[in-house]
């Protein structure tokens, strides 16, 4: 009557084959077994593990197709190896794998071969309920089956000892204690976990480092409910630290310093091109600027000049007729005028020359100091230190023009016997003094405009174009004249 009642709870409705009067071979089978199995958990709870000989011994792939016509588990006793020893315990012999729930909680080994008999189910994967184990032997691990991550999603090695390879793509806890590992390879996301009881060290710092490529070993176990699966076809259940090896360590060229190697260049190319028409700019201006102090030196000699000897010949024009002797002076006049534009249209063409050929500004000042030395008694000289930098033609001109009036009023109206001209070079400036033992001025109180003397006016205004410090002292023995200009 119980077996009658356990019977109806465990036993599907079969039809039967009534054109034969026999029932299906496969139905029969599992109607013994479910007699065995209530015989041996029912009826004889304390003659269990003797009742177990009377069930036969078979591979694990016989007892999964055995489990596959019952909804219900099915006794089997299966014998394996030791492929995953924490909780549920795995076991795998050449036709495949199973899950195991012990009942009992004898300590086991990898390696170790084992006899396992319970009820088998399949849901949701190959699993034997209650199992009694019993350890056989101890032994050696089998190898890894070698697989790649798509092969591994296709599910056909379930519960078997796997090896693959993957990048790593985070990690972090799981449980109190143990590691889950997301990976990427192929075309599949996975992750790989190692219990809280497998870590009795320190994981190396390197297989932790994203972007690396690993190779793992573990229990493959196939996540048939994706929602509980972290959205992973597949899960890789890691046994020790020693199942994660560091194949590659992460690649530098990651996506972050990509991004911010472009960032680096586009700023760079962006300060070039900046730079470049700041050059540019600068350049063009120096151009024109030296074209302006061409236009304005050539204004105030040469056209100054033309001026004055229009000037001069309109009024000897006017006094032909009338003072024969007063038209006299002003063509005489005109003509030192014309003198003078030559001159000083010479001396501007001296310039332009020597800095097209790129003459030295002492070049120049020593060409003066030839001229003023032969049409006086005064002794001149010239002391250069450094190396001459690169000048425009506004700065050459400008100081070349202050030595030269400088020279003239010690000459003329200081009366010095010596002259010292000194032009020293540095990195940033020119320095340029004119040192004579003439007779000295009061600076402050000097003769100007007013009184038809323009020397120290134009030092001044000459100064004041180029940006340059003019440092003016004088006194009884002699009168130094300073000017410091950047470069």
């Amino acid at each position: 009557m119980a077996y009658l009642e356990y019977s109806k709870s465990v036993l599907p409705h079969r039809k039967f084959n009534r054109g034969t009067g026999s029932a299906a071979f496969p139905e029969v089978l599992v109607s013994v077994r479910l007699l065995i199995c209530f015989w041996i958990t029912t009826l004889c709870p304390a003659n269990a593990r003797g009742q177990k000989d009377a069930l036969p011994l078979e591979s694990i792939e016989s007892a999964v197709q055995t489990a596959t016509f019952s909804t219900h588990p099915v006794a089997v006793v299966i014998r394996g190896i030791v492929i995953f020893n924490h909780r549920p315990i795995v076991i795998e012999d050449q036709t495949g794998a199973t899950e195991v729930a012990p009942r009992n909680t004898e300590l086991l080994a990898l390696g170790d071969e084992v006899e396992v008999w319970g009820a088998m189910t399949l849901a949701p994967q190959p699993t034997v309920l209650n199992g009694q184990i019993r350890r056989l032997w101890g032994g050696s691990m089998p190898p890894p089956l070698s697989i790649t991550p798509d092969q591994a999603a296709g599910g056909e090695n379930e519960l078997s000892l796997v090896q693959t390879m993957a990048e790593l793509v985070d990690f972090g806890p799981a449980g109190l204690t143990g590691i889950r590992l997301n990976l990427r390879g192929g075309h599949q996301s996975f992750s790989a976990v190692l219990p809280n009881d497998s870590l009795s060290g320190e994981l190396p710092t390197k297989s932790l480092q994203r972007g690396a490529t690993l190779l793992l070993t573990g229990i493959l176990e196939m996540n048939h409910d994706l929602n509980l699966g972290h959205g992973n076809a597949f899960t890789l259940l890691l046994r020790t630290p020693e199942d994660i090896e560091l194949l590659e360590p992460p690649s530098w060229w990651t996506r972050a310093r990509l991004l911010l190697l472009v960032g680096i260049a586009v700023t760079l190319f962006l300060i070039g091109i900046s730079g470049y028409y700041r050059i540019e700019h600068a350049r063009y201006r120096a151009v024109a600027e030296e074209r302006a102090g061409i236009a304005r030196d050539i204004h105030d000699t040469l056209a100054q000049g033309f001026a004055g000897i229009t000037l001069q010949l309109e009024a000897a024009q006017q006094m032909m007729g009338r003072d024969t002797e007063r038209a006299g002076q002003l063509l005489n006049g005109a003509l030192q005028l014309i003198r003078h534009s030559r001159d000083e249209s010479h001396l501007s063409i001296d310039i332009l020359r020597s800095l097209s050929h790129s003459d030295r500004l002492d070049v120049l000042i020593r060409h003066c100091i030839l001229q003023k030395g032969a049409a006086s008694r005064t002794q001149i000289s010239l002391e250069t230190h450094g190396s001459q930098p690169s000048l425009s033609f506004n700065l050459v001109n400008n100081l070349f023009r202050i030595t030269q009036e400088a020279l003239a009023n010690a000459v003329q109206h200081a009366e010095a016997q010596r002259i010292i001209v000194r032009l020293n070079y540095h990195k940033h400036e020119v320095t340029l003094e004119v040192q004579d033992d003439g007779q000295g001025f009061s600076p402050d109180h000097a003769p100007g405009p007013e009184q038809g003397h323009f020397g120290l006016t134009g030092i001044r205004e000459r100064c004041a174009i180029i940006g340059a410090k003019l440092d003016l002292r004088s006194g009884p023995n002699g009168t130094l004249l300073g000017v410091t200009v950047g470069v």
